[in-house]
């Protein structure tokens, strides 16, 4: 089985990337009810603007964070797995090419966000939901190790904590790769092995938890290599049962409480439910993507493709955007309440969207490009990762 007839980029996987991107921004709107470094005790999630039609991501929009790990993995094992296990990539080039990729705007994005931290400190006498920038933070940060355990909080532009994991993810991937593994049944097992021990290992739940996301993400890719050839029942099956879940996921947010019902199941009703997103819905979804556009081509998403060109620099930036919009409070050119109106937060992403898109064009792109043409020994580019 190969990917030969794969398309050579999987558009539906970047959009989706980009909306999971935004549903975290979302999610995040909840910063600007923080008094101090938490909320307010009792604080009320249904004051939020829009919150009858947003219900579902200001709840669990924090999610799309873990559906980047899974994406990431399909991603790493369908673009790199055969290169680097050929010798073809090599451990130079590969980091070349992410370094490239992630480590400019997260650099930049850090000390743009160390410069309004201290100006809103110099207002309020404390920074801005996120309490740890100090140098000690700085510098994890600045390695990108703000989250392997040796950070004492969260810091400066906290957001980045999921880049930081996946970099751990990404040498255990070229090593796994690199010395022939990560068929089938071995990223499986990987993922299912971390995904229990999370459970019992509550010290390392995230670098964990990431781990079962990326090698299930892996195990999809082999899955579909299986799936792709056969007959279209097959597929529609897979398509049927994934609007399905879909359906029953937003039934459970807006109409049923099915979650309680199944937490009266005990022990297994909370296995199930920790593992619903995860082994579940995520994968189906990210399973029929696949399916759709290696059948169907990717016309049908290309010219909504930049949706997930601005996933990293939104993801990045919607944090020194917000610290601006509390900044414009502190100033007196903002209502203390602006929150709370939904025109604000319609604002906020009619601001965000193009700064992220002007960005990726002015910034994020020219630079990935000069460091890769100055340090890569060869040229494997097939998307904007």
């Amino acid at each position: 089985m190969n990917n030969t007839n794969w398309p050579k980029r999987l558009f539906a996987l970047d959009v989706s990337r980009g909306l999971a991107a935004l549903a975290v921004v979302l999610r995040h709107w909840i910063h600007f009810f923080y008094a101090g470094s938490a909320l307010p005790e009792n604080f009320d999630k249904s004051v939020e603007p829009l919150y009858g039609i947003f219900r579902i991501l200001y709840e669990r929009g924090e999610l799309g964070v873990e559906y980047f790990f899974l994406l990431s993995g399909f991603i790493f094992f369908w673009l790199y797995r055969s290169s680097i296990a050929d010798r073809s990539t090599s451990l130079r080039d590969f980091w070349v090419q992410r370094f490239s990729r992630l480590y400019p705007l997260h650099f930049a994005t850090l000390l743009v966000v160390a410069c309004l931290q201290m100006l809103y400190v110099s207002y309020h006498g404390h920074p801005f939901v996120y309490y740890f920038n100090d140098a000690y933070h700085f510098f994890l940060n600045l390695l990108f190790v703000s989250k392997w355990g040796f950070e004492k909080g969260l810091s400066f532009n906290y957001p980045v904590w999921s880049i930081s994991v996946e970099i751990l993810l990404y040498f255990l991937f070229f090593f796994t790769a690199y010395s022939g593994q990560g068929r089938g049944p071995f990223c499986l097992g990987v993922s299912v092995i971390s995904f229990f021990l999370a459970i019992f290992i509550p010290s390392a739940i995230v670098i964990l938890q990431a781990a079962s996301l990326f090698f299930l993400g892996g195990f999809i890719f082999h899955l579909t290599l299986l799936v792709s050839p056969r007959s279209q029942k097959w597929k529609i099956g897979i398509y049927v049962i994934t609007v399905a879940i879909w359906i029953l996921t937003i039934a459970d947010f807006y109409m049923f409480d099915f979650s309680n019902i199944i937490l009266r199941l005990g022990v297994f009703g909370n296995i199930f439910l920790l593992g619903y997103a995860y082994y579940i819905l995520f994968p189906l979804t990210l399973f029929s993507l696949v399916l759709i556009e290696i059948d169907h081509g990717p016309g049908f998403l290309k010219p909504v493709s930049w949706v997930g060109d601005i996933s990293y620099s939104s993801y990045l930036l919607h944090f020194p955007l917000q610290l601006l919009f509390v900044l414009g409070v502190s100033m007196g050119l903002l209502n203390p309440n602006f929150y709370l109106n939904p025109i604000y937060l319609i604002l906020y992403f009619l601001l965000l969207i193009p700064l992220s898109y002007i960005t990726f064009i002015g910034f994020e792109r020219p630079i990935q490009n000069a460091i890769r043409n100055k340090y890569r020994s060869r040229v494997v580019t097939t998307s904007n990762l």
